[in-house]
Formats: C-alpha cells, structure tokens, sequence
C-alpha cells in the first residue's frame, strides 16, 4: 500500500503535509504523529512515473526507547507561591534549505539544492535543483584487448511548486524541467549525432484537495501535461517527441473509525508526432475497502486497467491485502497485487537512460504478484522479515547486451518468477547499526526466450554496516552480490560484486564533510541498464542545512 499512496496519495495530496488530520482511534498498526514540516534532503525525481503499483509488505511497531539526554525544566516543583513569568516556550523550527557539493575522479559531480519557503501561514513554495553525472574512461563491455570508451552521461533537475490552503481545500500548481545527455557505446555503430544524444524532460501541473475532515467525502485530484523529447531520433524508431496528458485521482470516505471505501484513479492520454507511433489511452481504476484495527488491517479491491490501440483491452488484477499483528511486534501478513505499467519514454529511461528499442512497446500488465510474509521486531534493537512470492508479467521488459542481439535493446515477453528472502536489521543506540538481505529469483520463460534473461538477477545479497568513530564521525560500508541467470545458450554474465567505504563528519552544527570510496574491489560488470560500471572512484563534499 505503501507505493500506492506514493503514487496516488502522495501526488494529489501534496497539501496534507501542512497538516496531519488526526485520528478518531489511535491502533498500533495505523498511528499518525503531527511533526513539523522538515525538508527531505535528497532532492527527489520528478520524474518518476506514476502508476498503480503492487502493494506492500506492512510496517510492524519498532519497541522505540527515549534515552534522556537532553536539558528538561523542573515542572514537578510546587513549593513557589507565585508563579514565575517567563516567554512561552517555542519549538525550533526545523531547517528549511539543503544544499550540497562533491567532486571525484572521473569529473564525478553530485550539486544538489532544495528550499522549502513557508510564504505565509497559507502559502509554501517548494524549489529543488540538482546536477549529477560523470565524464571519463570505462571499459569496453566487448573489447578484448581491454580497449575504454569515454564514458558522458550528465543530467540536470529543477522543480518548482506553490501550495495554497483554503479553509477546506488546497490549491496545487507546479512544473519539473530535466536535461540529459549522454553517450551510446562505440559498439551500437550509430552514425552521426546520435552517439551523442539528448533528452530533455518537461511537466507543468495544477491540483485540487480537501484538507477537512468535516466533509463526508475527501479527495484529491491533479492532472498535467508532461513531454519527452529526443533531440536525435533512434534508428527504427521514428519521431523523438512524446506528449502526454497525466491525471490522477483519489475519491475516500470513511464508513467508521476503522472501515474505508474509496477508488482511485489514473488516466494517461499518450500521443506521438510520427504516424509511426500509435497514440493511445491508459485509464487505471483501483476500487477498494478497507479495515484497520487494533491487530488487523483488511483490504478488498481490485486493479482496472483498460487501455486504447497498443495492446487495447480490458484487464483486471486482484488488490487483496491481508494483515495480522500479534504479541505487540509481530505481523503475519498476506497479498495478492498486479495491474498495468505503462512503458512511456519516461518509464523507459528509469529502465535505462541509454534504453533503445526497435518497436513500439506495450504496456506491461502484472496479472498476479502474491506474496506472504513475516515481520517482527522482538528487541527494540533487533527487526527481521521472511517472505516469499510468485509473480506473473505480460510484456515484461528485459535489456539485452549481448550480440546477435542488438545491445541496449529493450524486448518484451511473458515470464513468470517465484522469489523467496529475508532481511535482519541490528540498531544499537546511534553507535553502530547493522543490516544484511538477501531474495532468490527463479525466472521461468519458454526456451526460444530465455536469452532475453542475460541481465536478470538470480542471487541478490546487501548488507550495510554503519558506525560512530566519535561524535559528529560517522563511517560506512556498503556491499552488494547479485548473481545473473544463464540466458539458455549465451555466456553468462559476471555477477555483481560491488563494495564501497564512506565517511562523514560534521564539521559545524549544519554543515557535514564527507568522501566515499567506490567500487573499491575495482570489478568490472554491466549494470542492469546493459552498461558498464566504473571501475575504482572516489568523492568528497560538503553539505549544509539552513
């Protein structure tokens, strides 16, 4: 539930976080806490797609413990006969900008910029801005005689939105710009500038929402024009340039303290300059009930996808979630998603900016993703999870990088997966924290297709180590393992085995200094955008909260 209310909640409902409607009943499953408004540091994508996606394992309550370690005023003591007068206590107002900077070898480059400005009591402003990228010599994924290739890729962010509260209502407007540019491998043998391409990325939008809980019916609703432009057209492709009309929506009413019945919504109004596209329709429909008490937590729904040209039809999916909490910090949970993934130009350059395609793609449609699952917290320093799942895609895209095929190519079939993995999380105080997960994949396709597997992972192991070396010093290590499936008669390809130490220290009370060290094994792989990793690099900045 969590990515669906990212999605549908979380971009109509943009005005609910100057103000946490409070529950009639507090649950230990579903607890809402009014904190201030504290800017998120990472300036986030703007330009993530939005869909109706599966849901999620829940949450299950951390057994947090408050360690008195701040200066409290004696408010026990009774014996004055007058009180003392003193100005009325105010709590600091949490930071409001972000800004940070970090250079490496490579010309590594990482800037990033972010003020949340409350105007009025009414009005707040949000801006971010970012930049990131790199330029220097990789290995050549195809080269035998150890041969690089001049590796480009830098992209550009801004955001900009304005919030305005009524009484009952909030008024939404804003836009998101990105530019991208990069390089394709020498191995594509593309001609001219399309060995040098770029992206760039628009969206302007306006929303309304109800911020009251006087109204028997809350909603939020928002809907935009977004584009993407390739400013060289891909070989067998056609025109660069797609135009989409994005809305979204969600209509909720509660029928009690506990129970829910809503419907949200998606409808996205895809078009194209070149007869060589089809245009097209996608609308999204997820009706649902919900209960959520004490020790369990109920959803009852459904995904309604239905869609014009490109692969038109009629598909629905189950949206079943059921959830069990028992001896306070144990969850027993059960569920049951799918639905449709749109595969827009920008939903392909999450897949991979450097993603190429012959033919236009279809909707990818998850007809059953069932999951089930244990999640607990038994210390207060301790939590673990065990799951396992079996899911089922038509169209599911798979990048291919090897030859015949054609590298970076972005191909669709059906394929089924079971997965199984567990995770363990170890926090001690704010000295040192510890966290280990690991899934198994076991893809299932027909024979002709399993070269289409060559990037997939099998065997996907993480785990993290963080520590305090003194106050205000902070160091980390990261390690990652990730096996690749044999892809039927091609050679198969070399796992991930990354491992990368950072540090940070604060400097002053807001400003932080920091380096990371990366890919320290100095491996070489393809990534699962079909390219190559870079090898050994380092980076080092600042960042500071004002």
């Amino acid at each position: 539930m969590k990515q669906i209310a990212a999605i549908l909640l979380g971009a109509g409902l943009w005005p609910a976080c100057l103000m946490a409607q409070e529950q009639a009943k507090d649950s230990t499953m579903n607890r809402t806490v009014t904190v201030e408004n504290q800017y998120n540091p990472q300036v986030t994508d703007a330009f993530k797609i939005n869909v109706l996606p599966k849901i999620e394992e829940p949450a299950v309550n951390k057994q947090h413990i408050d360690y008195a370690d701040g200066v409290r005023l004696l408010t026990g003591w009774t014996a004055t006969p007058m009180k003392s007068v003193s100005e009325e206590e105010v709590q600091a107002k949490a930071p409001r900008g972000y800004a940070r900077v970090a250079y490496g070898n490579r010309n590594n480059s990482d800037a990033r910029l972010s003020y949340l400005w409350d105007i009025t009591r009414r009005d707040q402003l949000d801006l971010s801005a970012s930049f990131y990228g790199m330029y220097g010599d990789v290995d050549r994924p195809l080269s035998d005689k150890g041969e690089e290739w001049k590796a480009r890729f830098f992209r550009t962010d801004a955001s900009l939105g304005y919030t305005h509260r009524f009484n009952k209502m909030a008024l939404s407007v804003g836009g998101n710009f990105a530019s991208q540019v990069f390089g394709y491998l020498p191995e594509l043998d593309v001609e001219g500038d399309i060995s040098r391409q770029h992206y760039t990325l628009g969206e302007g939008f306006v929303g309304v929402a109800s911020v009251t809980d006087e109204w028997p019916v809350s909603f939020s609703l928002q809907t935009g024009f977004r584009s993407f432009n390739r400013k060289y057209a891909l070989p067998m492709l056609g025109d660069g340039t797609e135009s989409i009309l994005h809305t979204i929506g969600h209509v909720y009413g509660k029928l009690n303290n506990e129970q829910q019945v809503g419907i949200q919504f998606a409808m996205d109004n895809v078009m194209y300059g070149n007869a060589g596209l089809d245009d097209y329709s996608l609308v999204q429909f997820n009706p649902y009930y919900s209960l959520s008490s004490d020790a369990v937590r109920l959803r009852l729904g459904a995904h309604v996808d239905w869609q014009t040209a490109n692969g038109s039809g009629l598909k629905v999916a189950p949206d079943v979630a059921f959830d069990y909490l028992f001896g306070h910090s144990y969850a027993l949970y059960v569920q049951a998603g799918g639905g449709a993934k749109l595969n827009d130009f920008r939903g392909l350059n999450e897949l991979s900016p450097y993603w190429m395609q012959s033919l236009q793609l279809h909707t990818s449609y998850t007809q059953l993703d069932a999951q089930a699952g244990l999640k607990a917290t038994p210390l207060p320093e301790l939590g673990f999870r065990i799951y396992g799942g079996y899911r089922i895609t038509k169209d599911e895209n798979f990048l291919l990088c090897q030859k015949p095929y054609k590298l970076g190519d972005v191909v669709q079939e059906k394929a089924k997966v079971a997965y199984a993995g567990a995770a363990v999380d170890y926090k001690y105080k704010d000295w040192f924290s510890l966290s280990l997960s690991g899934v198994y994949q076991n893809w299932n396709m027909k024979q002709e297709y399993k070269p289409y597997l060559m990037l997939k992972p099998e065997l996907s192991i993480d785990f993290s180590a963080k520590a305090k070396v003194f106050r205000g010093c902070m160091v980390s290590a990261d390690y990652r393992y990730e096996s690749r499936v044999k892809a039927g008669n091609l050679s198969q390809e070399d796992a991930i085995n990354d491992l990368s130490l950072s540090a940070e220290y604060q400097l002053f009370h807001r400003l932080n200094v920091f380096a990371g060290f990366y890919n320290l094994l100095n491996q070489f792989y393809l990534m699962e955008n079909a390219y190559p990793v870079q090898g050994f690099h380092v980076m080092a900045g600042a960042s500071v909260r004002f």
